[in-house]
């Protein structure tokens, strides 16, 4: 069988929509043989993915993605391969957590206000069976109660950035973010690099901190990426001399212009992060 990595993906544990053992499976029936998950800032989902991966014969890794702040905006890294034992890591996402919980709140005291709700919090919690709960949970409640359309409505009326209940989170460093992958023996990956919206010059400039911080790889195969974003990776991982990753960034199958392993094959010439590992 020709190995299909996907080194991206999300769970209950964090914002995706469903269970690790589901998720696990999904990845299966649609061919991926390795499969990193990587929930937002915990590692929770874990010990019952790699039970579930065992059953289907999947290759599972352990992976995170940390938030990060970065020049007054959030970076999202990616830990592969890293030890969930490791003493810093664990230190990390228990402050990391904290961050988040106390950024719920918080959301939740604005909607209160701004949306005419009560116990806001308390009832993103319950739907996300958390006491972090993402925005992704409070667009749900606001779905519900129907204060908005759907999800993208959600967003744009209250939880974006400069909206009335968006809140900015006093992430680690990218440095401390780093750091705590390396100690937990594992790769840092910088995850949809197109997503920040950044301009090549900006960009360079991020990857070119992000490589002096000890980052080693960039996430270049995705999908939906433009002929104009794919060139402007290709660029940055021969420049900066990183290697190179494949993951869909998988949430939920309403995403339905993604699937699981579903990914463009990774540029010649590059090293995957995977090389020498399987």
């Amino acid at each position: 069988m020709t190995a299909c990595f996907d080194l991206h993906c999300h769970s209950l544990a964090s914002d995706g929509t469903l269970s690790p053992t589901d998720l696990v499976a999904r990845a299966a029936d649609y061919g991926v043989t390795h499969l990193a998950l990587t929930d937002h800032d915990t590692l929770r989902g874990l010990e019952e993915a790699h039970q579930a991966a065992q059953a289907r014969g999947l290759t599972l890794i352990n992976g995170i993605e940390l938030s990060v702040r970065h020049d007054n905006r959030e970076f999202h890294i990616l830990g592969l391969w890293v030890d969930v034992a490791s003493a810093a890591l664990q230190a990390r996402v228990s402050a990391q957590n904290e961050a988040r919980i106390n950024r719920a709140r918080e959301i939740g005291r604005r909607l209160d206000k701004a949306a005419g709700l009560a116990n806001s919090y308390e009832r993103a919690c319950e739907l996300a069976s958390s006491d972090a709960p993402g925005r992704p949970w409070f667009a749900k409640l606001l779905e519900q109660t129907g204060r908005v359309r759907n999800h993208r409505h959600a967003f744009n009326r209250f939880l974006k950035q400069g909206q009335s209940a968006f809140v900015a989170t006093p992430w680690c460093t990218l440095e401390e973010g780093i750091d705590a992958i390396h100690a937990a023996g594992g790769t840092a990956v910088l995850a949809h690099p197109h997503a920040y919206n950044m301009t090549r010059k900006r960009l360079r400039h991020f990857l070119g901190q992000f490589k002096a911080g000890g980052g080693d790889g960039l996430e270049v195969a995705m999908p939906g990426l433009t002929p104009h974003q794919q060139a402007l990776l290709d660029e940055c991982w021969q420049h900066f001399d990183l290697k190179v990753s494949a993951g869909s960034d998988f949430h939920s199958p309403e995403q339905r212009w993604l699937a699981l392993g579903r990914l463009p094959p990774v540029p010649a010439g590059a090293t995957p992060v995977w090389e020498g590992r399987y």
